[in-house]
Protein backbone atom coordinates (compact mmCIF):
# COMPACT_ATOMS: atom_id res chain seq x y z
CA UNK A 1 0.00 0.00 0.00
CA UNK A 2 1.93 3.41 -1.20
CA UNK A 3 1.03 5.97 1.82
CA UNK A 4 0.25 10.07 1.12
CA UNK A 5 3.74 10.24 2.77
CA UNK A 6 5.15 7.93 0.08
CA UNK A 7 3.67 9.89 -2.51
CA UNK A 8 4.95 13.27 -1.06
CA UNK A 9 8.64 11.90 -1.36
CA UNK A 10 8.25 9.62 -3.96
CA UNK A 11 8.73 6.27 -2.53
CA UNK A 12 8.35 3.34 -4.41
CA UNK A 13 10.06 -0.14 -4.42
CA UNK A 14 11.53 -1.91 -7.31
CA UNK A 15 12.48 -5.40 -8.73
CA UNK A 16 16.64 -6.07 -8.51
CA UNK A 17 16.39 -7.38 -12.08
CA UNK A 18 15.94 -3.88 -13.45
CA UNK A 19 18.48 -2.44 -12.34
CA UNK A 20 20.82 -4.71 -14.29
CA UNK A 21 18.76 -4.12 -17.85
CA UNK A 22 19.68 -1.42 -20.24
CA UNK A 23 22.55 0.75 -19.04
CA UNK A 24 22.38 -0.22 -15.22
CA UNK A 25 21.26 3.29 -14.00
CA UNK A 26 20.94 4.04 -10.40
CA UNK A 27 19.14 7.29 -10.71
CA UNK A 28 15.74 7.45 -8.54
CA UNK A 29 14.29 9.31 -12.11
CA UNK A 30 14.97 6.35 -14.50
CA UNK A 31 12.51 4.19 -12.41
CA UNK A 32 9.53 6.55 -11.34
CA UNK A 33 5.67 5.70 -11.15
CA UNK A 34 5.34 5.86 -15.13
CA UNK A 35 8.72 3.79 -15.85
CA UNK A 36 7.07 1.02 -13.60
CA UNK A 37 3.84 1.33 -15.29
CA UNK A 38 5.00 1.26 -18.70
CA UNK A 39 7.62 -1.77 -17.86
CA UNK A 40 4.22 -3.64 -16.14
CA UNK A 41 1.80 -3.78 -19.13
CA UNK A 42 4.90 -4.50 -21.40
CA UNK A 43 5.32 -7.77 -19.05
CA UNK A 44 1.63 -8.49 -19.42
CA UNK A 45 1.25 -7.80 -23.37
CA UNK A 46 4.17 -10.40 -23.56
CA UNK A 47 2.03 -13.20 -21.32
CA UNK A 48 -0.90 -12.12 -23.80
CA UNK A 49 1.17 -13.67 -26.77
CA UNK A 50 2.20 -10.09 -28.04
CA UNK A 51 5.33 -10.18 -29.80
CA UNK A 52 8.12 -7.21 -28.85
CA UNK A 53 10.50 -5.33 -31.44
CA UNK A 54 13.33 -2.99 -30.86
CA UNK A 55 12.64 0.33 -32.57
CA UNK A 56 15.99 -0.27 -34.32
CA UNK A 57 14.99 -3.28 -35.97
CA UNK A 58 12.62 -1.01 -38.23
CA UNK A 59 15.87 1.31 -38.90
CA UNK A 60 19.82 0.95 -39.62
CA UNK A 61 19.98 4.97 -39.46
CA UNK A 62 18.98 6.54 -36.30
CA UNK A 63 21.52 9.65 -35.47
CA UNK A 64 21.89 12.94 -34.45
CA UNK A 65 23.70 15.43 -36.82
CA UNK A 66 27.13 16.00 -37.36
CA UNK A 67 28.68 18.02 -34.62
CA UNK A 68 30.27 21.57 -36.20
CA UNK A 69 30.73 25.14 -35.97
CA UNK A 70 27.86 26.67 -36.79
CA UNK A 71 28.77 29.60 -39.51
CA UNK A 72 25.21 32.24 -39.60
CA UNK A 73 24.98 34.33 -41.88
CA UNK A 74 22.76 36.68 -43.57
CA UNK A 75 19.13 35.08 -45.30
CA UNK A 76 20.11 36.14 -48.69
CA UNK A 77 23.17 34.46 -48.33
CA UNK A 78 22.40 30.99 -46.34
CA UNK A 79 20.33 27.94 -46.34
CA UNK A 80 17.32 28.23 -44.08
CA UNK A 81 18.65 26.63 -40.49
CA UNK A 82 15.86 25.23 -38.18
CA UNK A 83 16.44 25.05 -34.42
CA UNK A 84 14.95 22.71 -32.11
CA UNK A 85 12.26 25.14 -31.14
CA UNK A 86 11.53 25.88 -34.67
CA UNK A 87 10.70 22.38 -35.62
CA UNK A 88 7.21 22.41 -33.44
CA UNK A 89 5.80 25.79 -34.91
CA UNK A 90 3.25 26.85 -36.75
CA UNK A 91 4.79 28.00 -39.24
CA UNK A 92 7.57 26.20 -40.27
CA UNK A 93 10.07 29.47 -40.48
CA UNK A 94 13.65 29.55 -39.78
CA UNK A 95 14.80 32.40 -37.77
CA UNK A 96 18.61 31.82 -38.65
CA UNK A 97 20.63 31.18 -41.79
CA UNK A 98 23.87 28.98 -42.26
CA UNK A 99 26.54 29.70 -44.97
CA UNK A 100 26.89 26.88 -47.53
CA UNK A 101 30.38 26.58 -46.95
CA UNK A 102 29.50 24.67 -43.20
CA UNK A 103 31.42 21.73 -42.64
CA UNK A 104 29.39 18.85 -42.62
CA UNK A 105 26.31 20.61 -44.00
CA UNK A 106 24.70 17.72 -45.74
CA UNK A 107 24.51 15.77 -42.90
CA UNK A 108 21.94 18.23 -41.26
CA UNK A 109 19.24 18.04 -43.98
CA UNK A 110 16.24 15.56 -43.78
CA UNK A 111 14.00 13.67 -46.02
CA UNK A 112 10.35 13.51 -46.03
CA UNK A 113 8.87 11.05 -44.15
CA UNK A 114 11.57 10.90 -41.21
CA UNK A 115 10.68 10.91 -37.49
CA UNK A 116 12.66 13.89 -35.23
CA UNK A 117 13.10 13.42 -31.85
CA UNK A 118 13.87 16.51 -29.98
CA UNK A 119 17.55 15.34 -27.59
CA UNK A 120 18.11 18.08 -25.35
CA UNK A 121 16.21 20.68 -22.88
CA UNK A 122 13.21 19.17 -23.17
CA UNK A 123 13.90 15.31 -24.77
CA UNK A 124 11.40 13.52 -26.11
CA UNK A 125 9.09 15.86 -28.18
CA UNK A 126 8.63 14.00 -31.86
CA UNK A 127 7.29 14.63 -35.40
CA UNK A 128 7.15 13.22 -38.45
CA UNK A 129 8.77 15.89 -41.29
CA UNK A 130 6.84 16.96 -44.71
CA UNK A 131 7.92 18.50 -48.07
CA UNK A 132 8.65 21.82 -46.43
CA UNK A 133 11.29 20.38 -44.31
CA UNK A 134 13.07 19.79 -47.99
CA UNK A 135 14.69 23.22 -48.67
CA UNK A 136 16.25 24.04 -44.62
CA UNK A 137 18.54 22.06 -43.01
CA UNK A 138 17.92 20.76 -38.86
CA UNK A 139 20.19 21.51 -35.95
CA UNK A 140 22.64 18.59 -35.05
CA UNK A 141 20.59 18.38 -31.70
CA UNK A 142 17.97 16.05 -32.82
CA UNK A 143 17.81 12.55 -33.56
CA UNK A 144 16.98 11.42 -36.68
CA UNK A 145 15.09 8.37 -37.04
CA UNK A 146 15.13 6.82 -40.87
CA UNK A 147 12.75 3.93 -41.10
CA UNK A 148 13.80 1.11 -43.23
CA UNK A 149 12.78 1.51 -47.13
CA UNK A 150 10.01 -1.30 -46.40
CA UNK A 151 8.87 -0.07 -43.13
CA UNK A 152 7.62 3.14 -44.34
CA UNK A 153 4.21 2.05 -43.97
CA UNK A 154 4.56 1.75 -39.85
CA UNK A 155 5.78 5.20 -39.54
CA UNK A 156 2.85 6.51 -38.31
CA UNK A 157 2.41 3.27 -35.78
CA UNK A 158 6.14 4.02 -34.66
CA UNK A 159 5.61 7.49 -34.01
CA UNK A 160 2.19 7.04 -32.32
CA UNK A 161 3.82 5.02 -30.19
CA UNK A 162 6.49 7.32 -29.13
CA UNK A 163 4.10 10.08 -28.74
CA UNK A 164 1.93 7.60 -26.22
CA UNK A 165 2.33 8.26 -22.62
CA UNK A 166 4.14 4.05 -22.81
CA UNK A 167 6.62 5.82 -25.64
CA UNK A 168 6.99 8.74 -23.98
CA UNK A 169 8.24 7.47 -20.59
CA UNK A 170 11.30 4.93 -22.24
CA UNK A 171 12.21 8.41 -24.22
CA UNK A 172 13.10 9.82 -21.12
CA UNK A 173 13.43 7.29 -18.57
CA UNK A 174 17.38 7.12 -19.44
CA UNK A 175 17.93 11.05 -19.96
CA UNK A 176 20.93 11.94 -18.02
CA UNK A 177 22.75 15.89 -17.28
CA UNK A 178 22.51 17.91 -14.31
CA UNK A 179 21.06 21.03 -16.02
CA UNK A 180 19.72 20.53 -19.26
CA UNK A 181 18.87 16.81 -20.30
CA UNK A 182 19.83 14.68 -22.70
CA UNK A 183 18.82 11.64 -24.76
CA UNK A 184 21.17 9.50 -26.94
CA UNK A 185 20.01 7.57 -30.28
CA UNK A 186 20.79 4.22 -28.98
CA UNK A 187 18.23 4.92 -26.65
CA UNK A 188 15.61 5.34 -29.03
CA UNK A 189 16.99 2.16 -31.11
CA UNK A 190 16.14 0.23 -27.62
CA UNK A 191 12.49 1.31 -26.92
CA UNK A 192 10.15 -1.77 -26.97
CA UNK A 193 7.24 -1.59 -29.25
CA UNK A 194 4.00 -3.87 -28.93
CA UNK A 195 3.20 -5.72 -32.42
CA UNK A 196 -0.32 -5.70 -32.41
CA UNK A 197 -1.18 -5.82 -36.37
CA UNK A 198 -4.83 -5.62 -36.12
CA UNK A 199 -4.35 -1.92 -34.40
CA UNK A 200 -1.17 -1.20 -36.15
CA UNK A 201 -2.87 -0.09 -39.66
CA UNK A 202 -5.59 1.69 -38.34
CA UNK A 203 -3.53 3.80 -36.16
CA UNK A 204 -1.54 3.94 -39.07
CA UNK A 205 -3.69 5.36 -40.91
CA UNK A 206 -4.81 8.26 -38.30
CA UNK A 207 -1.61 9.13 -37.96
CA UNK A 208 -0.77 9.85 -42.04
CA UNK A 209 -4.42 11.34 -42.50
CA UNK A 210 -3.57 14.17 -39.32
CA UNK A 211 0.34 14.59 -41.30
CA UNK A 212 -1.51 14.94 -44.74
CA UNK A 213 -3.77 17.94 -42.91
CA UNK A 214 -1.08 19.34 -41.20
CA UNK A 215 1.48 19.93 -44.54
CA UNK A 216 -1.83 21.36 -46.01
CA UNK A 217 -2.48 23.74 -42.97
CA UNK A 218 0.84 24.75 -43.35
CA UNK A 219 0.83 25.26 -47.37
CA UNK A 220 -2.40 27.57 -46.68
CA UNK A 221 -0.43 29.68 -44.19
CA UNK A 222 2.49 30.36 -46.37
CA UNK A 223 0.31 31.04 -49.33
CA UNK A 224 -1.80 33.64 -47.52
CA UNK A 225 1.53 35.28 -46.57
CA UNK A 226 2.49 35.09 -50.24
CA UNK A 227 -1.28 36.59 -51.21
CA UNK A 228 -0.63 39.69 -48.91
CA UNK A 229 2.53 40.58 -50.06
CA UNK A 230 1.69 39.89 -54.13
CA UNK A 231 -1.77 41.51 -53.98
CA UNK A 232 -1.13 44.25 -51.73
CA UNK A 233 2.15 45.28 -53.60
CA UNK A 234 4.52 45.09 -50.46
CA UNK A 235 8.01 44.01 -50.78
CA UNK A 236 9.02 40.54 -48.91
CA UNK A 237 11.67 43.01 -46.47
CA UNK A 238 14.14 41.77 -43.48
CA UNK A 239 16.98 43.46 -41.72
CA UNK A 240 19.55 42.76 -44.62
CA UNK A 241 17.65 45.37 -46.24
CA UNK A 242 18.29 48.11 -43.57
CA UNK A 243 21.72 50.31 -43.91
CA UNK A 244 23.35 51.15 -40.90
CA UNK A 245 25.91 53.58 -40.15
CA UNK A 246 29.78 52.01 -41.07
CA UNK A 247 28.13 49.40 -43.56
CA UNK A 248 28.92 45.74 -42.61
CA UNK A 249 30.61 46.76 -38.98
CA UNK A 250 28.19 48.93 -38.90
CA UNK A 251 25.30 46.23 -38.95
CA UNK A 252 27.23 44.02 -36.41
CA UNK A 253 26.61 46.38 -33.88
CA UNK A 254 23.17 47.84 -35.52
CA UNK A 255 24.37 51.48 -35.76
CA UNK A 256 22.23 53.66 -36.61
CA UNK A 257 21.25 57.70 -36.29
CA UNK A 258 17.62 59.07 -35.83
CA UNK A 259 16.19 62.71 -35.51
CA UNK A 260 15.94 64.54 -32.05
CA UNK A 261 11.99 65.18 -33.09
CA UNK A 262 11.20 61.48 -33.77
CA UNK A 263 12.29 60.26 -30.13
CA UNK A 264 8.63 60.23 -29.16
CA UNK A 265 10.12 60.43 -25.35
CA UNK A 266 11.43 56.89 -25.28
CA UNK A 267 15.19 56.80 -25.01
CA UNK A 268 15.59 52.52 -25.69
CA UNK A 269 17.46 52.44 -28.91
CA UNK A 270 14.71 48.90 -29.91
CA UNK A 271 11.82 51.67 -30.19
CA UNK A 272 13.84 53.39 -32.89
CA UNK A 273 15.02 50.38 -35.37
CA UNK A 274 15.39 51.53 -38.61
CA UNK A 275 13.63 48.12 -39.47
CA UNK A 276 10.67 49.57 -38.63
CA UNK A 277 11.02 52.95 -40.48
CA UNK A 278 11.58 50.73 -43.90
CA UNK A 279 7.96 48.73 -43.54
CA UNK A 280 6.30 51.92 -42.29
CA UNK A 281 7.48 53.78 -45.03
CA UNK A 282 6.40 50.76 -47.47
CA UNK A 283 3.21 50.39 -45.93
CA UNK A 284 2.45 54.17 -46.69
CA UNK A 285 3.58 53.86 -50.29
CA UNK A 286 1.41 50.50 -50.98
CA UNK A 287 -1.86 51.84 -53.47
CA UNK A 288 -3.71 48.85 -53.04
CA UNK A 289 -5.08 49.41 -49.16
CA UNK A 290 -5.92 52.13 -46.78
CA UNK A 291 -3.33 52.38 -43.58
CA UNK A 292 -6.02 52.14 -40.33
CA UNK A 293 -4.86 51.68 -36.58
CA UNK A 294 -5.25 48.65 -35.18
CA UNK A 295 -7.88 50.48 -32.55
CA UNK A 296 -10.16 51.49 -35.20
CA UNK A 297 -10.72 48.03 -36.30
CA UNK A 298 -10.62 45.79 -33.18
CA UNK A 299 -10.80 45.93 -29.52
CA UNK A 300 -7.69 44.32 -27.05
CA UNK A 301 -7.18 43.55 -24.21
CA UNK A 302 -4.84 41.96 -21.54
CA UNK A 303 -6.72 40.43 -18.72
CA UNK A 304 -5.32 41.26 -15.32
CA UNK A 305 -3.01 38.38 -13.26
CA UNK A 306 -4.80 35.72 -11.80
CA UNK A 307 -3.85 32.26 -9.23
CA UNK A 308 -4.02 29.34 -11.39
CA UNK A 309 -5.82 26.47 -9.52
CA UNK A 310 -4.69 23.61 -11.51
CA UNK A 311 -6.50 19.77 -11.51
CA UNK A 312 -5.58 16.71 -12.40
CA UNK A 313 -8.52 15.60 -14.16
CA UNK A 314 -9.35 16.97 -17.28
CA UNK A 315 -13.11 16.80 -16.81
CA UNK A 316 -12.34 18.84 -13.69
CA UNK A 317 -11.01 22.02 -15.15
CA UNK A 318 -10.59 23.26 -19.12
CA UNK A 319 -7.72 23.73 -21.22
CA UNK A 320 -5.34 26.84 -20.10
CA UNK A 321 -3.12 28.35 -23.04
CA UNK A 322 0.04 29.80 -22.00
CA UNK A 323 2.27 31.70 -24.36
CA UNK A 324 4.47 27.95 -25.33
CA UNK A 325 1.33 27.10 -27.22
CA UNK A 326 0.17 29.84 -29.41
CA UNK A 327 2.89 29.64 -31.68
CA UNK A 328 3.25 25.27 -31.94
CA UNK A 329 1.50 23.14 -34.45
CA UNK A 330 0.62 20.77 -31.88
CA UNK A 331 -0.11 22.73 -28.11
CA UNK A 332 2.61 20.39 -25.54
CA UNK A 333 1.89 19.65 -22.18
CA UNK A 334 -1.28 20.98 -21.50
CA UNK A 335 -2.28 21.94 -18.24
CA UNK A 336 -6.26 22.69 -17.42
CA UNK A 337 -8.07 25.10 -14.44
CA UNK A 338 -10.67 24.19 -12.34
CA UNK A 339 -13.44 24.97 -14.00
CA UNK A 340 -15.34 26.88 -10.98
CA UNK A 341 -12.27 28.72 -10.74
CA UNK A 342 -13.52 32.60 -9.24
CA UNK A 343 -13.77 34.99 -12.19
CA UNK A 344 -12.68 32.27 -15.06
CA UNK A 345 -15.03 33.96 -17.24
CA UNK A 346 -12.40 36.78 -18.02
CA UNK A 347 -9.88 34.30 -19.09
CA UNK A 348 -12.24 32.40 -21.26
CA UNK A 349 -11.25 32.92 -25.19
CA UNK A 350 -13.82 32.97 -27.93
CA UNK A 351 -14.11 32.05 -31.68
CA UNK A 352 -11.88 34.74 -33.88
CA UNK A 353 -10.36 36.40 -31.06
CA UNK A 354 -6.38 36.96 -31.89
CA UNK A 355 -3.62 35.91 -28.97
CA UNK A 356 -0.67 37.55 -29.26
CA UNK A 357 2.64 36.58 -26.37
CA UNK A 358 3.34 40.00 -24.74
CA UNK A 359 5.61 38.58 -22.11
CA UNK A 360 9.20 36.23 -23.15
CA UNK A 361 8.95 35.77 -26.35
CA UNK A 362 6.51 38.99 -28.04
CA UNK A 363 4.72 38.98 -30.94
CA UNK A 364 4.08 35.36 -31.60
CA UNK A 365 0.19 34.61 -32.22
CA UNK A 366 -2.96 32.48 -33.15
CA UNK A 367 -5.96 33.08 -34.15
CA UNK A 368 -8.56 30.98 -32.09
CA UNK A 369 -10.91 28.86 -34.31
CA UNK A 370 -13.73 26.17 -33.32
CA UNK A 371 -11.44 23.70 -31.19
CA UNK A 372 -9.79 26.76 -28.70
CA UNK A 373 -13.32 28.27 -28.53
CA UNK A 374 -14.01 28.60 -24.87
CA UNK A 375 -11.12 27.21 -23.76
CA UNK A 376 -8.41 29.60 -20.95
CA UNK A 377 -5.73 31.62 -21.59
CA UNK A 378 -3.08 33.11 -19.64
CA UNK A 379 -2.86 36.92 -19.07
CA UNK A 380 0.29 36.86 -21.04
CA UNK A 381 -1.42 36.45 -23.70
CA UNK A 382 -3.34 39.74 -25.51
CA UNK A 383 -7.00 39.56 -26.57
CA UNK A 384 -7.62 41.08 -29.96
CA UNK A 385 -10.77 41.09 -31.36
CA UNK A 386 -11.88 42.09 -35.05
CA UNK A 387 -14.62 44.12 -35.64
CA UNK A 388 -14.58 46.10 -38.81
CA UNK A 389 -12.08 43.76 -40.68
CA UNK A 390 -11.65 39.70 -41.67
CA UNK A 391 -9.95 37.89 -38.25
CA UNK A 392 -8.32 36.07 -40.90
CA UNK A 393 -6.79 38.66 -43.16
CA UNK A 394 -5.95 40.52 -39.65
CA UNK A 395 -4.54 36.93 -38.73
CA UNK A 396 -1.93 37.02 -41.50
CA UNK A 397 -0.74 40.83 -41.57
CA UNK A 398 0.20 40.20 -38.02
CA UNK A 399 1.94 37.23 -38.56
CA UNK A 400 3.96 38.69 -41.52
CA UNK A 401 7.20 40.63 -41.38
CA UNK A 402 4.93 44.38 -41.70
CA UNK A 403 3.04 42.88 -38.06
CA UNK A 404 5.92 41.50 -36.39
CA UNK A 405 8.07 44.59 -36.52
CA UNK A 406 5.16 46.23 -34.45
CA UNK A 407 4.98 44.06 -32.14
CA UNK A 408 8.75 44.24 -31.33
CA UNK A 409 9.31 48.00 -31.32
CA UNK A 410 6.76 47.88 -28.20
CA UNK A 411 9.39 45.93 -26.22
CA UNK A 412 10.05 46.80 -22.75
CA UNK A 413 11.92 45.15 -19.61
CA UNK A 414 15.54 44.45 -18.38
CA UNK A 415 15.43 40.59 -18.15
CA UNK A 416 11.89 39.46 -19.57
CA UNK A 417 10.85 41.03 -22.52
CA UNK A 418 7.23 42.93 -21.83
CA UNK A 419 4.31 44.76 -24.02
CA UNK A 420 1.75 43.25 -21.83
CA UNK A 421 1.35 46.91 -20.02
CA UNK A 422 1.93 48.81 -23.32
CA UNK A 423 -1.64 49.69 -22.98
CA UNK A 424 -3.04 52.15 -25.69
CA UNK A 425 0.14 51.42 -27.85
CA UNK A 426 -1.42 48.73 -29.13
CA UNK A 427 -3.80 50.62 -30.56
CA UNK A 428 -1.48 52.76 -32.95
CA UNK A 429 0.09 49.20 -34.96
CA UNK A 430 -0.68 49.90 -38.41
CA UNK A 431 -2.40 47.90 -40.67
CA UNK A 432 -2.51 47.86 -44.73
CA UNK A 433 -6.68 47.25 -45.30
CA UNK A 434 -6.86 46.34 -48.81
CA UNK A 435 -9.83 48.42 -50.77
CA UNK A 436 -10.60 45.13 -52.60
CA UNK A 437 -12.84 43.16 -50.34
CA UNK A 438 -12.59 40.14 -52.25
CA UNK A 439 -8.58 40.62 -51.48
CA UNK A 440 -9.39 40.68 -48.05
CA UNK A 441 -11.30 37.36 -47.55
CA UNK A 442 -9.65 35.32 -49.90
CA UNK A 443 -6.22 35.72 -47.52
CA UNK A 444 -8.62 35.78 -44.36
CA UNK A 445 -10.04 32.37 -45.48
CA UNK A 446 -6.78 30.83 -46.60
CA UNK A 447 -5.78 31.65 -43.26
CA UNK A 448 -9.52 30.36 -41.55
CA UNK A 449 -8.43 27.11 -43.53
CA UNK A 450 -5.11 27.08 -42.61
CA UNK A 451 -6.01 26.80 -38.83
CA UNK A 452 -9.12 24.72 -38.99
CA UNK A 453 -7.16 22.00 -40.78
CA UNK A 454 -4.15 22.40 -38.12
CA UNK A 455 -6.99 21.55 -35.37
CA UNK A 456 -8.52 19.02 -37.11
CA UNK A 457 -5.06 17.07 -37.77
CA UNK A 458 -4.58 17.63 -33.85
CA UNK A 459 -7.60 15.85 -33.26
CA UNK A 460 -7.39 13.19 -35.11
CA UNK A 461 -4.04 12.39 -33.37
CA UNK A 462 -4.58 12.81 -30.39
CA UNK A 463 -7.90 10.34 -30.59
CA UNK A 464 -5.44 7.87 -32.80
CA UNK A 465 -2.65 7.74 -29.59
CA UNK A 466 -5.78 7.73 -26.93
CA UNK A 467 -7.26 4.44 -28.83
CA UNK A 468 -3.39 2.98 -29.05
CA UNK A 469 -3.02 3.54 -25.27
CA UNK A 470 -6.73 2.00 -24.68
CA UNK A 471 -6.31 -0.93 -26.96
CA UNK A 472 -2.91 -2.09 -25.41
CA UNK A 473 -4.68 -1.99 -21.79
CA UNK A 474 -7.37 -3.72 -22.76
CA UNK A 475 -5.26 -6.33 -24.22
CA UNK A 476 -2.35 -6.53 -21.14
CA UNK A 477 -6.30 -6.75 -18.83
CA UNK A 478 -8.12 -9.05 -20.85
CA UNK A 479 -8.41 -12.59 -19.11
CA UNK A 480 -7.30 -15.35 -21.13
Amino acid sequence: MITMTDRLFQLFDIKSRWIFEGEKRLNASSYFYGSINAKILLTKLIEKGINLDNLGKFSNNIFVGARSKRLFTTKKEGVPYLMPIDLFMFNLNPRKWVRRETEDLENWWVSRYTILISQSGTPGRTLITNKLFEDKVVSPNVIRYFPDEEENEKIGYIYAYLSSWIGQVFLIKDQYGSTVKHIEPHHVANILIPRVPELEEGINQKILEAYRLREEAQELLLKAEAMLYSELGLPEISDDDVEYLGGEKGRIVKSFEIKVNELNLRLDASYHIPFFHLAIQNLMNAKTGIIRKLGDIADSFVPPRFKRAYVRDPADGIPLLQGTHIPQIIPQDMKYIWNKMKNLNAYIVRKNWILVTCSGTIGRLSIVRDYWDEWAATNHLLRIIPNEIHPGYLTAFLLSIYGQVQFQRLIYGGVVDEIGEAGELFNDILILKPKNKDIENKIGNFTFEAYDKRDTANQIEEAAIKLLERRLKEIAERKI
